[in-house]
């Protein structure tokens, strides 16, 4: 991993583009990783857009509970769901990595808090719970389809949607379309006001990614963010990032089919970030 991190002198000494400088070192981390990278950037303060593999497909993993999370925002919207639903945690649903529904089995939970355990904890019973409330994975495939993104879709619960098994699209997205729906959801008005905010702040609040993005963040700016980790190596996040007098720029990562550790994934993750936010260092 250490040859990673010479990479981020190449941008300094370059006289090539921003995107041409991406493409050729991402490229260089691939082959050094033996891995597959797709990554989507859009700065709304420029309207400048980048990708590499950006119309690819790739394992959704618990990135999709912002978008879980967002169905379920926009049916307490609608009334379709009560903004007091409550559900049981039932003790035999609960799967690997809960720590916050395991100590609720046998009780009621507002689902709403589900969403919050699930956003903030990446907790996958409570995830789980969530998509029972708002109609199962289809559900949120429906939703995705209705504002415009065609490209991602959920089909399973967890845990067997982290699989990730290569040419399996079950359970994928791209960079691009990631980044599409969560400006959407942020910033348009598919959700109400203070659903946006919501989503917003559980994404600001994230409990399980200080490894990442936020690792290499620069100074003066602030982040929001939702990450996910697989099989067959598979890792990913998608961000906002945004300080005063520069609108958010939307970022999405995914690295997938390589046998790297989850903490090597972890600084590949916050390498390949260090050279997207190599140009906001000193704006």
């Amino acid at each position: 991993m250490k040859k990673l991190f010479l990479l981020a002198g190449l941008m300094v000494c370059s006289t090539l583009s921003y995107a041409s400088q991406l493409n050729e070192d991402i490229s260089l981390i691939e082959q050094q990783t033996s891995s597959r990278i797709g990554v989507s950037v859009w700065d709304t303060q420029t309207d400048e857009r980048w990708d590499y593999r950006g119309d690819e497909r790739f394992p959704l993993m618990s990135t999709f509970k912002t978008l879980a999370c967002a169905t379920m925002l926009s049916d307490m919207d609608s009334g379709k769901l009560s903004k007091n639903a409550t559900a049981k945690v039932d003790e035999h649903s609960i799967v690997v990595w809960s720590p916050v529904m395991d100590k609720l089995a046998g009780q009621n939970t507002r689902v709403e808090h589900a969403c919050e355990a699930a956003m903030l904890m990446s907790d996958n019973t409570a995830a789980n719970l969530v998509l029972n409330e708002i109609g199962g994975p289809k559900a949120v495939t429906m939703f995705l389809r209705s504002i415009g993104d065609k490209a991602t879709r959920l089909d399973r619960l967890e845990p067997r949607l982290n699989e990730a098994t290569p040419g399996d699209n079950r359970d994928t997205t791209t960079p691009n379309a990631m980044v599409n729906t969560l400006r959407t959801l942020i910033e348009g008005e598919t959700l109400s006001y203070e659903s946006r905010v919501q989503l917003k702040i559980w994404m600001q609040d994230n409990k399980v990614s200080d490894s990442l993005m936020r690792s290499v963040l620069p100074t003066g700016w602030s982040i929001a963010d939702r990450s996910g980790a697989g099989g067959h190596g598979s890792r990913g996040i998608n961000a906002i990032i945004w300080k005063e007098n520069h609108r958010p720029v939307y970022i999405s990562i995914y690295v997938t089919e390589t046998e790297l550790s989850l903490q090597a994934r972890d600084q590949l993750i916050a390498q390949i970030s260090q050279l997207i936010l190599q140009k906001y260092k000193d704006n």
